[in-house]
């Protein structure tokens, strides 16, 4: 943290913490907004702590629509929390939060969802004991959709690049 900051680590901390429940107000109008805006609360009454305009105007903003992968909203918390730091232009913090939380939810998919999940359930799979009947049947029967879409997503992937090999 440089000497002129507003937020210490202890709050970045605590926004770390906070972030964790992101989802807890999950709806289908906005999304994450709910969870987003509830944990960037505390930052933001540090940062405006005298400037009532300001934090209603970031306030709002933090309520519009965002959907990104949980694990890695922090990085795009972080970032829109040092920009209100600096006290950036409003629309620049609008347009870097929507440009970056797209990508991060396709990049924190891509990375836990297709790579990081499947391999918990194979290790969660071969971990029980024989006598655990009903911990193998949910591990299957939760990983078999992955299975098969996965393998349907390879198959489309191949025939199509055959195809264009063929042209």
């Amino acid at each position: 943290m440089g000497s002129n900051t507003v937020v210490s680590k202890k709050d970045i901390t605590k926004l770390g913490l906070r972030s964790s429940l992101l989802q807890s107000s999950f709806n289908y109008e906005r999304m994450q907004a709910g969870g987003f805006g509830w944990a960037m609360i505390p930052l933001l009454k540090k940062i405006y702590h005298d400037d009532h305009d300001g934090l209603k105007s970031a306030m709002k903003d933090n309520l519009e629509f965002i959907n990104t992968h949980p694990n890695l909203v922090g990085f795009l918390m972080g970032l829109l929390i040092s920009m209100e730091e600096k006290k950036e232009n409003r629309e620049t913090i609008k347009g870097i939060k929507v440009a970056l939380f797209g990508p991060l939810g396709g990049i924190g998919d891509a990375i836990f969802g297709l790579h990081c999940c499947p391999l918990w359930l194979v290790y969660a799979r071969l971990l029980p004991a024989k006598e655990i009947y009903l911990a193998q049947l949910y591990s299957f029967s939760y990983i078999w959709p992955f299975l098969r879409s996965e393998l349907a997503g390879r198959i489309l992937v191949i025939h199509s690049a055959l195809e264009l090999s063929i042209k």
